[in-house]
């Protein structure tokens, strides 16, 4: 991989090549993952925020500001760099959990300098229900980003219901997902089958928004991404200039 930058990489080549980095860190102690994550920086697209993509940073922008967050909460940490990027939006509170313990120690490390942001180790769903037994964090304007699916589990419908369940204001942002009409976006698959809106429960009156911009104008990894927004805010939602509504085939 000398010479070449992640960002020439194709999609589909970017993912696998994080995939086979993460596995090959996991056999590796501690220090000697430290020095290969310091070496190989330069070649990470995902060590910058959402991917590294330009366009998905300003759907995120537009959504917070558009729609007046008052709080975040992402599943699937990783190293914080996206945990970061949430944590300078506002200065408002970010609950994130990651599952690993090595990345959650890097990422715990990293976010220690922003007392608003609260760093826990555990699955997403447990995270996601204790957060949900709070009453005062649910009746804020919630922004989740989610992105604890990994390996063989797929956490997505639990983690929905929950959201659904317990939060009458919220946005969720899916990545890895399947952007119809567009298959430039990369995406994930469980069991032969990508993550897309055939992957999501019945949400009567939720919007489902999807990129405004074409993948050939998207920058970093190109990973596909859907919006989801409860009733509540749908019709705020549908004006954000940066995203399009899901039409039916």
């Amino acid at each position: 991989m000398a010479g070449v930058a992640a960002s020439e990489l194709m999609p589909s080549a970017r993912h696998a090549t994080k995939v086979a980095y993460n596995r090959l860190k996991g056999m590796l102690p501690s220090k000697a993952a430290d020095v290969l994550d310091t070496a190989l920086a330069p070649f990470r697209t995902w060590n910058s925020p959402l991917n590294g993509q330009n366009a998905r940073q300003q759907i995120v922008r537009d959504l917070v500001f558009g729609l007046r967050i008052e709080q975040f909460v992402e599943t699937g940490t990783f190293h914080g760099t996206t945990t970061e990027f949430l944590a300078n939006l506002l200065g408002a509170p970010v609950f994130t959990v990651e599952l690993h313990p090595r990345t959650f120690v890097v990422a715990k490390r990293r976010l220690a300098q922003y007392p608003w942001v609260t760093v826990e180790l555990g699955d997403s769903r447990t995270f996601l229900r204790d957060l949900a037994s709070k009453e005062e964090l649910c009746g804020r304007r919630t922004l989740f980003y989610l992105d604890a699916h990994w390996g063989r589990d797929l956490p997505l419908g639990a983690e929905l219901a929950i959201i659904v369940e317990a939060w009458p204001d919220a946005v969720v942002v899916i990545d890895d997902f399947e952007v119809p009409g567009d298959p430039g976006y990369g995406f994930d698959a469980y069991d032969g089958r990508p993550i897309s809106v055939d992957s999501l429960p019945t949400l009567p009156g939720w919007a489902i928004l999807f990129p405004a911009v074409r993948s050939e104008d998207e920058t970093g990894a190109r990973r596909g991404c859907a919006v989801l927004v409860s009733p509540s805010m749908a019709l705020e939602a549908e004006a954000v200039p940066t995203l399009r509504a899901h039409t039916q085939d």
